[in-house]
């Protein structure tokens, strides 16, 4: 009877070893999938920023299907955003992204306005980037 118990505590031990293994491994997958550097950033904001002037020719030309692609492409790039601030614990930036996502959403299927994606872009630069003397920003990790 002692053997018994024995063994069981023995396959009991296995199946927690198992399971931490398993739950480390998914840990390890996860983390870098949420977390974004800030060349990821960067990245993005630069995309954003080309995507925006492409945005303002097709909503002067009032050519929907490109409001809605380039909508698409904002979605892409401000999930990235999103992650960036959110792996960094930046609660104020994640919310002002979280709107302009929002309104990117809706740009891409057809019921929002470029007014609406760019309400949030000069609150978030004004606390978050600094102009350098060259010319080029630099990210403010904090206000």
């Amino acid at each position: 009877m002692h053997g018994k118990s024995d063994a069981s505590k023995i396959e009991r031990m296995t199946n927690l070893g198992k399971t931490l293994s398993f739950l480390l491994a998914g840990a390890l997958v996860i983390v870098p999938a949420f977390s974004q550097s800030e060349e990821d950033l960067t990245k993005a904001m630069k995309t954003v920023g080309k995507t925006m002037g492409e945005l303002r020719k097709a909503n002067e030309a009032k050519d929907e299907a490109a409001l809605k692609a380039g909508g698409a492409v904002l979605v892409e790039q401000f999930t990235i955003a999103a992650k960036f601030w959110a792996s960094h614990k930046m609660a104020d930036a994640t919310e002002m992204n979280g709107k302009t996502l929002a309104a990117a959403k809706a740009l891409a299927d057809g019921s929002g306005t470029m007014a609406g994606v760019g309400s949030t872009c000069k609150g978030c630069h004004d606390q978050y980037r600094e102009k350098l003397a060259d010319g080029s920003y630099k990210l403010k990790m904090s206000h």
